[in-house]
């Protein structure tokens, strides 16, 4: 069902690039091409966490061909790199030695930032009014998200009190010392919760609200800002219900039109 879904994506991304430039000749003048980009502000819902997640910065890079079915109303599909970014982090306020005592003193905690990125293939619908030289637009997507890799950054830390130390299991934990036992990561990684693994997949609907200028005859420039809402899990495990969310996006384009 998922490879199924993104083949069906790929072959129309393909069949449009490539009547696009089979049109270039034939009906040129309805056809673009261009790149967009820009930064885009996410955060996941919590799967179980002691706290809630914190929103991250991520970005969205790509290209895409575009075809006006209308004056007004135009079908866009594309292919973005897309990162998807998110911050955990906890400090518990005491610590259990040996299943039974527990200090106040002491304690547990981490901060990690999460950056997720994905193959995304968006398909638009963009319906357009205004003048000549500028239009405003609305924007309704439907994308699907392939999975490429995950990193974190950041730390672990085990504060021992001086006058805990001496609960502390020594053969169990012979490298745990009095103070600080901070341990630094950055590194490549599949894994995000309790050893479970991110999801192959995403998809999801967006929606934009936006305004084009026309630069020159062939050439216009856009900006839009808007929101994403997920339809797919985080994790794999159906257990852990977590979806993106507060999908955040500020992209801005320049559209390259064959006439």
């Amino acid at each position: 069902m998922k490879k199924t879904g993104f083949s069906h994506l790929l072959l129309a991304v393909l069949l449009l690039v490539t009547g696009g430039l089979y049109s270039q000749e034939t009906e040129g003048s309805r056809w673009g091409f261009g790149v967009a980009a820009g930064p885009q502000f996410t955060n996941i819902s919590s799967p179980g966490l002691p706290m809630p997640p914190n929103m991250g910065t991520g970005f969205l890079a790509g290209v895409f061909a575009e075809y006006a079915l209308f004056d007004n109303f135009k079908v866009r599909m594309g292919a973005d790199f897309d990162r998807r970014s998110f911050n955990v982090s906890y400090q518990s306020s005491y610590f259990v030695f040996q299943d039974s005592i527990i200090s106040r003193n002491s304690y547990g905690a981490y901060d990690f930032d999460f950056n997720v990125d994905f193959l995304t293939i968006p398909l638009s619908f963009i319906y357009m009014t205004g003048g000549e030289r500028f239009k405003l637009f609305i924007q309704g997507t439907f994308y699907y998200s392939v999975y490429l890799s995950a990193r974190k950054k950041g730390y672990t830390d085990v504060y021992i009190a001086e006058s805990d130390f001496q609960f502390v299991d020594q053969e169990k934990y012979p490298d745990l010392q009095p103070g600080h036992n901070r341990k630094e990561f950055n590194e490549s990684t599949d894994i995000f919760f309790n050893n479970e693994r991110f999801n192959s997949y995403d998809m999801g609907v967006s929606f934009f609200i936006g305004g084009i200028y026309k630069l020159s005859e062939k050439v216009d420039l856009y900006l839009s800002p808007g929101f994403t809402s997920g339809f797919g899990r985080v994790l794999e495990n159906p257990v852990y219900d977590s979806r993106w969310i507060k999908v955040l996006k500020i992209e801005t384009g320049i559209v390259v039109n064959l006439n």
